[in-house]
């Protein structure tokens, strides 16, 4: 009697769920059962390979991982595992190079057969004999690199045509990419939906023209940095030849030369975007914001000045300033809002948060200048009416909790306790008292997350710390006494269910209150065992730990 077997569409649900998911290594198990599973198990599994790194054990297996997918491209495989990626990550590929060169026997293994016709190496290109005197050449990764998208994007496409199915990639991420080559693979790539690259110096018009002609469905960017001599005209071009209010997402992650042009072309995407963090900003883009006054459709918005450059906001004149202040509180939907090194954050946020149409959810300010005391007053009082923020984040000036202390600001105080929505709180960078936190936890009980800094805080915080239903983190920093007594209490109080998980740092309690090693176990056992969570002490001023550390050093 034959054994019953599932239906293949009820497979074909399965591992579609499993994927969705993010469930690698229950695929990766189902691939193996049977050749009618691995059929149906494969394609969703090469599908979420983005999740992988955490299952890859060593560099052998990356390395068996991709040379798969580059045969895949030339037909050498079972299965098409190329056609399947939704997310192809080139830097991914760039670090199995970089494993696998000094390993002689691996790079022979991954370079076999038909891979010899991927290898590139820098230098005259030939194979030479490896000796002591002549170590094993390095590879020209980018060269190999630009070999491996042709092949997979030719093939991706070649696929979809001859089967009538749709591209399955629709995420490129690269360490590089060559200009010239760039719109020929995007031109293959039908569902692109994003591009995220290290270097966005390679944009153009040609890159924006096959976006527009063959993906219509682009909406995201991403660029780690953006600092070529032509970056900025570049980078505006290639937002004024995309289709018209299709860029949903610009970020720009490091060192960039965005200026007034770049700004000013995003204005073409004025309605569509919804994203928009432009990180490491150079004074003259600092000087430009106000160029985006028509871009009030944004959801989340992140504004960060390049730590270097002293100046803020305040690179603006007065007619300018108040329009970048005018322009962000037009924006009727945005729901997150970052500001991050600008020194004259404050009066902007206090139009912002005076606006009746807005409604953050998440606001994190950081590293800004202390303003006059009305606006500094207006701001904060202003904040109490953001009742639906979740995640609130409060540094001071240089990261130092004496620029922000709340005993000087009792409104800032009355403003997030009246925040009840918060579920994250963060004041590791301000100085907080103990009867200040007491009242936070008592007036915000949903919060999850609570970090704050500040002078010598008692034991009784602990108690009201502890009838937080939901919290999973706290981070304490500033100076603490706490004894083993108070924090067997506080861990007992801890709900089994409602804090399971949950991770306690203490990271600046006074040496003279240190913990016996039976006392450290007892917290780490009850912590791990009941909680399912961690408490970790930290004591910066043990002279026992100073002094091995000396010891260590002198060695």
């Amino acid at each position: 009697m034959e054994k019953p077997t599932l239906p293949q569409d009820i497979m074909l649900l399965i591992c579609q769920e499993l994927g969705a998911r993010r469930e690698f290594a229950t695929l990766y198990h189902c691939s193996r059962v049977s050749r009618r599973i691995a059929s149906i198990a494969v394609e969703q599994l090469y599908s979420i390979m983005e999740v992988m790194d955490p299952f890859i054990e060593d560099r052998r297996q990356a390395a068996q991982l991709w040379r798969s997918i580059i045969l895949s491209s030339r037909g050498a495989t079972l299965y098409p595992y190329c056609a399947y990626i939704r997310v192809l990550s080139l830097s991914s590929l760039f670090e199995c190079l970089d494993d696998i060169r000094p390993d002689l026997p691996l790079r022979n293994f991954f370079f076999e057969g038909l891979m010899q016709e991927f290898l590139a190496l820098q230098g005259d290109n030939r194979l030479t004999k490896v000796t002591r005197s002549r170590p094993l050449p390095p590879f020209d990764n980018s060269v190999i690199t630009s070999r491996c998208v042709d092949s997979i994007t030719r093939y991706i496409k070649g696929h979809a045509d001859n089967h009538g199915t749709a591209v399955a990639l629709t995420h490129l991420e690269a360490y590089a990419l060559p200009r010239d080559t760039l719109p020929t693979w995007i031109g293959r790539l039908s569902t692109l939906t994003s591009l995220r690259l290290r270097d966005g110096s390679v944009l153009g018009v040609e890159a924006a023209a096959a976006i527009a002609e063959s993906c219509p469905s682009f909406a995201e960017l991403t660029c780690f940095n953006c600092s070529g001599e032509t970056a900025a005209e570049d980078l505006a071009a290639f937002f004024l030849a995309l289709r018209p209010n299709s860029l949903q997402k610009f970020e720009v992650l490091s060192q960039n030369n965005l200026g007034d042009v770049t700004l000013s072309a995003l204005n073409n995407h004025a309605q569509s975007l919804r994203v928009l963090h432009l990180r490491s900003l150079l004074h003259t883009a600092i000087k430009s914001l106000h160029l985006l006054s028509e871009c009030t459709a944004l959801e989340s918005l992140l504004i960060e000045r390049e730590t270097s450059d002293r100046s803020g906001l305040d690179a603006l004149s007065e007619a300018e300033f108040a329009q970048v202040a005018r322009w962000i509180s037009n924006c009727k939907t945005l729901r997150e809002l970052n500001f991050n090194h600008l020194q004259d954050a404050l009066p902007v946020l206090r139009q912002v948060l005076q606006a009746s149409a807005i409604r953050l959810e998440q606001l994190f300010l950081q590293d800004y200048q202390s303003a006059s005391r009305e606006i500094t007053e207006d701001t904060w009082r202003a904040l109490g009416q953001q009742h639906r923020l979740e995640l609130l984040t409060i540094a001071s000036q240089d990261g130092s909790p004496e620029g922000l202390v709340l005993a000087h600001h009792p409104e800032l105080t009355d403003s997030i306790c009246q925040l009840y929505n918060l579920t994250s709180l963060n004041l590791m960078q301000a100085c907080v008292s103990s009867p200040e936190i007491s009242r936070i936890a008592i007036c915000l009980p949903r919060l999850e997350e609570l970090s704050f800094g500040g002078d010598l805080v008692d034991e009784s915080i602990l108690l009201h710390l502890s009838r937080l239903p939901k919290l999973v983190l706290l981070s304490i920093n500033a100076v603490t006494a706490f004894s083993f007594d108070s924090l067997r209490a506080f861990a007992q109080r801890l709900d089994p269910v409602a804090n399971r998980g949950i991770k306690i740092d203490v990271l600046n309690q006074w040496y003279e209150a240190k913990m016996t090693e039976d006392e450290e176990v007892w917290l780490n056992e009850y912590f791990a065992d009941n909680l399912n969570g961690r408490i970790a002490i930290s004591y910066p001023n043990d002279p026992d730990e100073l002094h091995e550390a000396d010891f260590s050093d002198s060695e």
